[in-house]
């Protein structure tokens, strides 16, 4: 294996990453400004690591321009057929032959959704250019077997760049292509130089905070029940979430992909109407449940409102990604269970770190890099905790439908319907990379 080479092209895989996922950062939050802000009056808070949390709401001049969100999902199918990064993976996987402007259709699809109010994440589309970067690279580069690597530092460079973690991007670029608790060693190295170098790149345009400033508290050991609790909250609610969109795919397949998108987008306008707050990007919405600001029925609504969204969202094959949306619900359900059990309960900025840390792991099946994304948002001093809460939620969340890689089957039907199983090992190196012009 060439290491030389393989480290230069594995740092210029993730620089080109976080460019590009800079810059889709950029065009959706101009999207999300004119189309939810100006157009339909409703404009979620952002990021307090990228300068967010600003609000602002005032509600469409007409509720009749709600029902321009349907029309808007429905037209946004035609950009891709259902191939999100969990089929883009799959296809890797099984050496299956993947052409650029698929990529691509499905990446400004979700750029499309993500702005007119999608709860899904924009991790799912940035690791997707980081992807089809480190796979284009590895084809026109002579690295031979070492090529094969380059799209786990590209990926890595997308989810680091998205979440702010550049170490927990690596580990989760290395977990999510294989199931189960081996890590994919040999991409391990590339992964976590492409994560550097993308976030790197990335925090140029939009700060090298953390993603939500939660600052951990000194640990009451008294707190470790609590974390084995929320864990096994969390395992019932990944596990609702997965099934449920397994459940919700087979009667809406039935339906063509416009009308289903369709009904998405009609759903997202009563919820526009109803209650905005559930759209959008929930996450900072954790960051301010912290505080004393939001009661406990909002936060119990907001958490029910978001499960049946992405509930749906699932269903439909809606653009986008599954782990910040996980994000959000662990932090709420840790705040909601903080106020449950509060003899229990460490302070609510533990409890949602615990919980976002639990649900990612379950969802996802990477636990490492859920423990590892709490270490850099607030240090590891709850480390104790985070590794009860999490472990707990990857042994009891059902294995059958998690995050992307278990969505194996595309529309139409091109060849990849076997979900991967859960013990496949991932310690033997990835297949090569397929020879067609476009394959990733």
């Amino acid at each position: 294996m060439q290491i030389g080479p393989l480290i230069l092209y594995s740092a210029l895989a993730g620089a080109l990453t976080g460019v590009l996922a800079a810059g889709f950062t950029y065009l959706l939050g101009l999207l999300q400004q004119y189309l939810m802000g100006e157009l339909l009056g409703y404009f979620p808070p952002g990021l307090s690591g990228e300068g967010g949390l600003a609000q602002m709401f005032r509600g469409p001049a007409f509720p009749a321009l709600a029902l321009l969100l349907p029309i808007l999902f429905a037209a946004s199918s035609y950009l891709g057929s259902g191939r999100g990064l969990g089929w883009l993976l799959a296809a890797y996987r099984q050496g299956q032959r993947v052409r650029a402007v698929q990529y691509f259709r499905g990446i400004i699809g979700a750029l499309v959704q993500l702005g007119a109010g999608s709860p899904m994440g924009r991790e799912g589309p940035m690791a997707a250019l980081g992807l089809w970067i480190g796979g284009a690279l590895g084809r026109r580069f002579p690295l031979g077997e070492a090529g094969k690597f380059l799209p786990f530092a590209g990926m890595a460079a997308g989810f680091a760049s998205a979440f702010h973690a550049p170490m927990a991007g690596a580990l989760l670029a290395s977990e999510i292509v294989y199931r189960g608790l081996a890590l994919e060693v040999g991409a391990l190295a590339p992964a976590l130089i492409g994560a550097l170098a993308g976030f790197t790149v990335y925090g140029l345009f939009h700060g090298y905070g953390p993603l939500l400033e939660l600052q951990a508290s000194p640990l009451e050991w008294s707190s470790l029940a609590f974390g084995l609790v929320l864990g096994l909250v969390c395992a019932g609610v990944g596990s609702l979430w997965l099934e449920g969109e397994r459940l919700l795919r087979h009667p809406l397949r039935r339906l063509s992909f416009p009308v289903r998108h369709g009904i998405f987008g009609l759903l997202l306008g009563i919820v526009l109407l109803l209650f905005p707050e559930a759209l959008g990007n929930a996450l900072p919405w954790v960051q301010l449940g912290t505080s004393p600001i939001l009661s406990l029925p909002f936060l119990g609504v907001l958490f029910l409102v978001q499960l049946a969204l992405l509930l749906f969202g699932g269903g439909v094959r809606a653009y986008g990604g599954q782990l910040t949306p996980a994000l959000t619900l662990g932090g709420l359900a840790g705040l909601l269970l903080a106020q449950f059990i509060p003899w229990l309960a460490p302070p609510p900025e533990v409890a949602a770190l615990a919980g976002m840390s639990a649900l990612l792991a379950g969802v996802a099946r990477a636990p490492f890099a859920a423990i590892v994304l709490v270490g850099e948002t607030s240090g590891y001093s709850l480390l104790p905790l985070v590794l009860l809460a999490a472990f707990s939620a990857y042994t009891f969340t059902s294995p059958q439908g998690s995050f992307e890689v278990g969505d194996l089957t595309p529309e139409g039907s091109d060849g990849l319907t076997e979900p991967p199983t859960e013990t496949s090992p991932r310690t033997s190196p990835p297949p090569p990379n397929p020879s067609g012009h476009d394959a990733p």
